[in-house]
């Protein structure tokens, strides 16, 4: 991957009360217990209870495939999602 990376973190109004809108990461570091989110020169964490949707945006656009993890098939490359419910 050569181009710049960011996410964009949704957090439960709890964690964020920021009318819903996404927290901007520079880089995440996941953990069993939660996130380490750097954004803005910051370093905070979040207990997973408090993440919603982790999304990945970068400049690169997306090649190749990705497989399903549960049955292996493949699929095309799609925007990088994680929801946590």
């Amino acid at each position: 991957m050569t181009g710049t990376q960011s996410f964009a973190v949704y957090l439960t109004e709890e964690a964020y009360p920021d009318d819903g809108e996404p927290l901007q990461a520079d880089a995440i570091d996941f953990y069993d217990s939660g996130l380490w989110v750097s954004h803005g020169g910051e370093r905070d964490f979040f207990p997973y209870e408090r993440v919603v949707r982790v999304r990945e945006h970068t400049d690169d656009p997306p090649t190749g495939e990705r497989r399903d993890a549960a049955s292996g098939a493949a699929g095309a490359v799609d925007d990088t999602e994680i929801n946590v419910e």
